[in-house]
């Protein structure tokens, strides 16, 4: 595949950020971008700063899967964030980021956008983005959050390994046409820049509705699989903590902390 790099001047002049994006690092290959970030960030990076790559080598989801990585197609971008949040609230990172993902894809393509609980962008029913963020905090602080984003931007599904191909998508196959990746870029880090903003200012409460806006199995029978059970129910939406809360047949509610959200015909 030929070299066709992100031009970061482009990147950089096309920013009008309050509290991102004032340090790009940018990098033709790596094992993860959240692995570069975290070590930025214990080594003292700002809030802000944000790592960039052309390719990833050991590309990371959630529950420890892969996430496919090929080189100058796609965004593998890990945000460097230090929120005035209390540990327990951390979580809340995430969800205010699946808003501004949401949003930024929701400038590209004609078609709506939804938000698979916690941190999966869907289109159609295939998954087109994820988030992935992990977090240093003693019991008092949470010191910093590497927020993890991956989207399918120009990768052909015919390219895309065939256990990921029935259930996967891009820009380019929702558009038609390419898209212009440092654009896509531009306003990925300006939309996580508002909705980083009001929850540092107004708290989760002031995006949750955009969320739910975006959360497709609002009120729809799900079964949720985590590690040690499976369970069946009605998805309620989330609490201020960010988890899911299910309502059983009984009429018993269950938080959901981790697990797969798959939907069940009623």
């Amino acid at each position: 595949m030929p070299d066709s790099s992100l031009q970061l001047s482009r990147i950089q002049a096309g920013l009008v950020t309050t509290r991102l994006g004032a340090n790009l690092h940018h990098l033709l290959e790596t094992d993860s971008t959240n692995k570069v970030a975290r070590q930025l960030a214990e080594n003292g990076a700002a809030d802000g700063e944000i790592v960039i790559a052309e390719q990833q080598s050991a590309g990371r989801g959630r529950l420890g899967r892969s996430w496919v990585s090929p080189p100058f197609v796609n965004l593998y971008i890990s945000f460097i964030l230090r929120p005035r949040l209390a540990p327990v609230d951390a979580p809340q990172v995430t969800l205010a980021a699946a808003v501004a993902l949401a949003d930024a894809v929701a400038a590209f393509i004609p078609m709506q956008p939804t938000i698979k609980w916690p941190n999966d962008i869907l289109v159609g029913g295939k998954k087109l983005a994820g988030i992935l963020t992990e977090s240093s905090c003693s019991a008092e602080r949470l010191e910093f959050v590497i927020l993890g984003i991956g989207v399918n931007l120009n990768f052909p599904v015919r390219a895309m390994p065939e256990e990921i191909r029935q259930r996967a998508s891009s820009l380019l196959e929702l558009r038609g046409q390419p898209v212009d990746r440092e654009s896509f870029i531009c306003r990925l880090i300006h939309d996580l820049d508002r909705c980083y903003g009001i929850l540092q200012e107004s708290g989760f409460a002031a995006v949750a509705a955009r969320w739910q806006s975006y959360f497709a199995l609002h009120r729809r029978l799900v079964r949720v699989e985590m590690i040690d059970q499976t369970i069946v129910g009605h998805a309620q939406g989330i609490d201020r903590d960010g988890a899911l809360i299910i309502e059983r047949e009984n009429g018993a509610r269950e938080r959901i902390l981790a697990g797969d959200v798959i939907p069940v015909e009623d």
